[in-house]
């Protein structure tokens, strides 16, 4: 049994040539975390996934079994221009365990979430983040072990 947890996400802000100078630093804030709860893979014979989709309904390919329920993370972005509106770009590196072997890994792509959000007069938005995990298809078994990583965000003010 394989249990998925995020040590935290990273931000990043980015903006065109000209930029107007907000008066508080940009941030994004993780306010859920995207969570894939609790599964097993009971064959690493090939790649089988776990799609968190921003409905919230799981849904699994090859051999993986979800134990729990996952759910989308939901995310703010703040310290922008009022109704600005903002990019965001999300991308993530494998998954690794505690446990050995290191190739035991988990890859979190296809990320869903709004390609744009717009700020509210205060100067921030939130958005909902799912994604969907992959198994290394290698052949080499999992371990029962706590797999851990970290999500980039990137915001850019257009």
């Amino acid at each position: 049994m394989a249990a998925i947890a995020f040590t935290g996400a990273m931000a990043a802000f980015a903006c065109p040539v000209i930029c107007p100078a907000p008066a508080t630093a940009q941030t994004v804030q993780e306010m859920e975390p995207l969570v894939f709860g609790t599964f097993v893979v009971p064959s690493n014979a090939a790649v089988s996934t776990l799609t968190i989709p921003l409905s919230g309904s799981v849904s699994t390919t090859g051999s993986i079994i979800a134990l729990t329920q996952g759910m989308p993370g939901r995310y703010r972005v703040g310290g922008l221009p009022g109704s600005a509106i903002v990019d965001i770009d999300v991308t993530a590196a494998p998954l690794f365990g505690a446990a050995v072997p290191a190739s035991q890994f988990f890859q979190i792509t296809a990320f869903d979430h709004p390609p744009t959000v717009i700020t509210n007069a205060g100067g921030t938005a939130t958005f909902r983040l799912g994604a969907t995990l992959s198994t290394s298809g290698s052949g080499v078994p999992y371990t029962e072990s706590t797999y851990t990583g970290t999500i980039d965000i990137t915001v850019t003010l257009q």
